[in-house]
């Protein structure tokens, strides 16, 4: 019976709600809510706009039902509400889930089903409260797919209906009471630092690999040769278009994505975002790689191309290679604007969730997609990296390794170079393995050399790695990393190029590297024994691990304090600090001579020790401090002319406003003009009573 009482109690009609500005603002948090899952295409544009318009509907027709709603539309709601979690779990259980949006996108529709119904029976606060917290559930489930900060001004909105909603929540739950700005405002920070503290105390991001993100395909189109990276038809879905000196840029697409790599060639990349990329851990994001050099380009003598076929998710061959104590890295990228058909990956790709039905793959691990790569793709890429410390590396390994026909091939030059030897082999000299080889050249060409774009052309028939080392020493990084890999090979060891992505500047809101024209990047990977290809960077460093949004946030404050000017700032706010004193100060200032008059006989009797009470008149005061003095009716004779001025409307003339003035601020009477001492005792004020 107790349980049945309390179900009982919890359905008794509540008091019903008459504010109409909290209806409003609880109304424009769910609206809200919806346009933003619109936003990231977690619903169609046409069920939000239907949703928004049933939810406007339902609210009005709630209020003006409020004292009166009708029982039928209680039932149909509770019955609608019960079937829309009936339709989501057995959307989300009838297959195993291996998409995210296979739960967040039912979810959405579940979320805006339930509001939509419970819109059209709101008669109370508490439900008004109902559909603001369902709201902030739709909110949270749209933040959890949005990939970039735009997302934000959807939160904004949606802060400022909640606030809204909260104070006239407060004012009606009070009666008609008003919230002060100054409580507002403690209110605001101490919930914007704690908001701040947790935020700087939140650990580093990790990807869940149980549920993989999704893919989608974008607005790339076909490719003139599916499978082929270099394709002639000059569309948005073939960068990777080779490179030609007669054009706009020098380059074809993006520097390298294309079945060579031009060092001659001379080129900018903007700071435009090509993709977005979840990782559970930074990395080098792979495009391809080349094996042959020939003094000024490099290509691939085994490119051969095979296909997988079968769908999502694609089981990738492991690449030549593959080294051993390797470990899962899952990355999801999100494309922003057309790219190559590269699907780029960290390591050694293993798994890939793609919107095809084939995707083609080489030998050395590239993968190229059949269609172009176009803004609104999604693909996720399961790969197997490995991560050795410098001591493995240093130690010696009996696992197979590369045939001798492979060691050849990485180790190929167009001639001996004997000048870059000679330089490799004296920046070694004291190393014995091939760890400290590499790191020795590396930091020595971070040393003597100067990375920037702004270069001059390689002269016709001149080698590039010759140009770089032993003329001014200034490149970008195709030059720097060949030059590196020259010198590796004139030591007999096995490299060779990789072209792709460095992860951009990471954002601690949206834990997404947000990835730019200008990082496309060419590094080296040089051979390990029982470890296979790693990555190394004369111009680059990679993190080994997700940062923490809160070291993320103050070190992006800790740069940006940097590139202040704090003495044009200082200036700026030095200014702005007068102006606003001398605002207040003017505006502090008696408005007429009554009140200067007031004002100063006032800080005169607090000099003397006797303030003024707030129960006594102007006349009263100065009578007192009169007596206090001892001077006679002196202040009182003033005082009958300020109240003659404010209550009667009676000004002196100006010379004795002036003369009254003085005395305020201490003058003697007796020390006055005969004339003046008599109108300042009778002239234009009325005289005092006899006897004071």
């Amino acid at each position: 019976m107790r349980v049945l009482e309390a179900i009982r109690r919890a359905n008794e009609p509540k008091e019903p709600e008459d504010s109409i500005r909290f209806r409003i603002a609880c109304t424009g948090t769910v609206l809200v809510a919806i346009a933003a899952c619109a936003s990231l295409g977690e619903v169609s544009k046409g069920l939000a706009g239907a949703a928004m318009l049933l939810v406007s509907l339902g609210m009005t027709f709630s209020y003006l039902t409020r004292n009166r709603p009708p029982g039928a539309v209680k039932v149909l709601v509770a019955i609608g509400a019960v079937g829309a979690l009936v339709w989501f779990f057995h959307d989300v259980t009838a297959s195993p889930p291996t998409d995210i949006a296979a739960v967040e996108d039912p979810l959405t529709v579940l979320f805006i089903s339930i509001l939509v119904m419970h819109s059209f029976h709101v008669p109370a606060r508490r439900d008004l409260l109902f559909s603001l917290g369902a709201s902030a559930g739709l909110m949270a489930v749209g933040a959890a797919q949005a990939i970039d900060v735009s997302y934000g001004w959807y939160a904004l909105a949606w802060l400022g209906f909640g606030l809204w909603a909260l104070v006239e929540m407060w004012a009606s739950a009070s009666g008609g009471g008003r919230v002060s700005a100054p409580g507002l405002g403690t209110a605001l920070g101490a919930v914007t630092l704690a908001s701040a503290g947790i935020f700087l105390l939140l650990p580093a991001p990790t990807v869940g690999v149980r549920i993989n993100f999704l893919s989608q395909a974008g607005t790339g189109g076909p490719v003139a040769v599916p499978g082929a990276l270099a394709g002639d038809a000059g569309r948005p879905a073939e960068l990777s278009k080779p490179g030609t000196p007669s054009g706009p840029t020098r380059v074809g697409g993006y520097l390298g994505f294309a079945n060579s790599l031009d060092t001659a060639l001379r080129g900018r990349l903007s700071h435009a975002v090509v993709m977005w990329v979840r990782a559970q851990r930074p990395s080098y994001w792979v495009g391809e790689t080349f094996n042959s050099w020939n003094g000024e380009s490099w290509t691939n003598t085994d490119n051969s191309s095979h296909f997988v076929p079968g769908g999502s998710p694609f089981t990738v061959p492991a690449p030549d290679g593959v080294g051993a104590d390797q470990q899962s890295d899952l990355q999801t990228f999100f494309v922003n604007t057309a790219t190559a058909d590269l699907v780029f990956h960290a390591e050694s790709a293993s798994e890939v969730w793609f919107p095809t039905s084939t995707l083609f793959y080489s030998n050395d691990g590239t993968l190229v997609s059949p269609i172009g790569i176009g803004k609104g793709a999604i693909y996720t890429v399961e790969s197997a990296v490995s991560a050795p410390g410098p001591n493995q590396l240093r130690a010696d390994r009996t696992e197979a390794g590369l045939t001798p026909q492979e060691v050849k091939q990485y180790t190929q030059l167009p001639d001996a170079y004997p000048r870059v030897k000679a330089l490799a082999q004296a920046i070694t000299a004291g190393d014995t393995d091939t760890y400290d080889k590499v790191e020795s050249l590396i930091s020595w060409i971070g040393a003597n050399t100067r990375y920037s774009t702004d270069i001059p052309p390689l002269p016709k028939g001149a080698d590039t790695v010759d140009e770089f080392l032993f003329g001014d020493r200034v490149g970008f990084c195709e030059q720097i990393s060949t030059s590196l890999a020259v010198m590796l090979r004139t030591l007999g060891i096995p490299v060779r190029e990789s072209v792709g992505y460095v992860p951009g500047p990471y954002n601690p809101v949206t834990d997404l590297y947000q990835v730019e024209a200008d990082d496309a990047h060419a590094w080296v990977q040089v051979w390990f024994p029982g470890y296979g290809w790693q990555s190394f960077d004369p111009t680059a460093v990679v993190p080994l691990a997700n940062p923490s949004p809160g070291a993320t946030a103050l070190s992006d404050l800790g740069r940006a304090l940097k590139r202040v000017p704090y003495v044009p700032l200082a200036a700026g706010l030095g200014v702005v600090a007068l102006v606003v004193v001398a605002v207040r100060w003017r505006r502090s200032r008696p408005a007429t001579w009554a009140e200067r008059v007031a004002r100063d006989v006032e800080r005169a009797g607090r000099k003397a020790g006797r303030p003024r009470r707030l129960s006594e008149t102007f006349a009263e005061y100065a009578d007192a401090l009169d007596r206090l003095s001892g001077e006679g009716a002196r202040l009182r004779i003033l005082a009958s002319h300020v109240e003659a001025s404010a209550y009667g409307r009676r000004d002196p003339p100006a010379e004795l406003r002036a003369q009254l003035l003085g005395v305020a601020r201490g003058k003697r009477l007796d020390r006055m003009d005969a004339d003046l001492r008599e109108a300042v005792l009778s002239g234009s004020g009325p005289r005092p009573p006899s006897g004071r």
